[in-house]
């Protein structure tokens, strides 16, 4: 207690007697904290309903659109000579590929040297590819195959080159090789300054000088190669072995020489993957909506609100072939649980696709057209969750501001009572003290 022991001078527990009442005064302040605790619950269930309805938003996003149902699959006959992807918007049809040649990234070996550390001779090294041209300056520094190697790996400026060792029974040679396949990027030698013709078998020339009597000499093991084939009988070449832009939306990848036939067929396990998750995610935001009506937001209607405005999307007929979602498959119960019959949405799928891509994407009456916008609305600031949310949290600071001004008075009312207890206290102390003395007196009388 802030002032004084009261009770010390009379004997009387007067602590007891300050906190009992003081216990009294804090009720109106537990009712404060008590209230800031529901709306703290009703904040967080807010924030639980509109992660929810925002994961279910996320899944009509791409419902909206037509692409949604435009995914395609590609089958090869023979994948060891080729495979395909498809992407958004490829057509249905076949295509018979022939693969002549595949694209090679170019590959050189350098003269055979003792070992990597065996002086090269000095000069500029210059290589080129597709266009681009790193220099480089050998001297004592670097004349080595391992310094070269690290001085092309190394560059700043290197124009898609990878350098490395290899170590064969004769001795050790500096390898070359083009980062990316095609005839484009094949690797261009030269040298300057090395003593003697820059192109001869002297000097730091000698390093690449391809002499195809000298088994020791340097020699080119890969080819720089495009990739040629023909598709449907029409010629193509190509840079990569991943080949893009002969057909529109679809990308081969080749891998031997030979023929296969690409399949390119509507991926309905895609579009009904993609359906499933926006009635997986519908079904949770319901299952989410009715836990937190059983427990933080029990008292509130809004939840009925945002409900209803869900089933007026369901109810509401679109303007195609098909009106409502039950009539290929996507079904409600009683409890308005969603559920696939897969019976009918196959049938609706390979039989009147164009009347499901319009059930679900048309720009005024589609379902996840409507449901995307109404799930939007929801979630904006000033929309349903959105302003309950501000309005529960603009209630939780007035409660604050109510909690600090009754801890104050809080406050002042217990020195309030311990000041005056304390004055009782020394007031029967005294009574206590006149007490005492008048029985000694009559005591000693007697």
């Amino acid at each position: 207690m802030p002032i004084g022991m009261p009770g010390v001078g009379s004997g009387l527990d007067l602590g007891t007697v300050i906190d009992q009442l003081m216990a009294i005064q804090r009720r109106p302040l537990e009712r404060v904290q008590a209230q800031q605790q529901d709306l703290e619950s009703q904040i967080s269930a807010y924030g639980r309903i509109s992660s929810s309805v925002s994961s279910f938003r996320a899944s009509l996003s791409a419902l909206r659109f037509p692409t949604a149902f435009n995914v395609a699959d590609a089958t090869s006959s023979s994948e060891t000579v080729a495979t395909a992807t498809a992407l958004t918007g490829a057509v249905e049809s076949s295509y018979g590929l022939v693969v002549t040649d595949l694209a090679q990234a170019h590959k050189m070996a350098s003269a055979r040297y003792a070992d990597s550390a065996t002086a090269v001779g000095t000069g500029t090294f210059s290589l080129t590819v597709d266009g681009t041209t790193l220099d480089i300056t050998v001297d004592g520094t670097n004349n080595t195959l391992a310094g070269l190697r690290d001085a092309i790996n190394g560059a700043a400026g290197n124009p898609g080159i990878s350098a490395s060792l290899i170590n064969e029974s004769g001795g050790t040679r500096l390898i070359l090789q083009s980062d990316e396949t095609g005839a484009a990027n094949g690797i261009t030698i030269a040298f300057s300054g090395d003593g003697s013709g820059d192109a001869d078998n002297v000097g730091l020339s000698k390093l690449f000088f391809i002499d195809a009597g000298d088994a020791a000499a340097a020699e080119e093991v890969i080819a720089a190669q495009d990739a040629t084939g023909t598709v449907d009988g029409f010629a193509f070449t190509s840079a990569s072995n991943a080949v893009t832009g002969v057909v529109d939306n679809l990308t081969f990848n080749l891998k031997a020489a030979g023929s296969t036939t690409l399949t390119v067929s509507r991926d309905k396990d895609a579009i009904k993957a993609t359906i499933q998750n926006f009635v997986d995610k519908y079904n949770t935001l319901l299952e989410d909506i009715g836990t937190e009506r059983e427990d933080s937001l029990r008292t509130d209607t809004s939840l009925r609100i945002l409900e209803g405005g869900m089933l007026d999307v369901f109810n509401a007929p679109a303007g195609g072939t098909f009106g409502y979602l039950a009539e290929i498959g996507i079904e409600r119960d009683r409890f308005g649980v969603m559920s696939i019959n897969s019976t009918a949405l196959d049938n609706a799928l390979d039989n009147n696709l164009n009347d499901v891509i319009d059930l679900f994407t048309d720009e005024t009456s589609g379902v996840a057209v409507r449901l995307y916008d109404y799930t939007t609305a929801l979630i904006d600031a000033d929309g349903l969750i959105g302003s309950r949310q501000e309005g529960l949290t603009t209630r939780k600071g007035y409660l604050q501001l109510d909690e600090l001004r009754l801890q104050d008075l809080l406050e002042a009312t217990e020195e309030r009572l311990v000041r005056q207890f304390a004055q009782l206290d020394q007031l029967v102390a005294s009574f206590k003290g006149i007490s005492d003395y008048l029985a000694g007196q009559l005591s000693s009388n007697n």
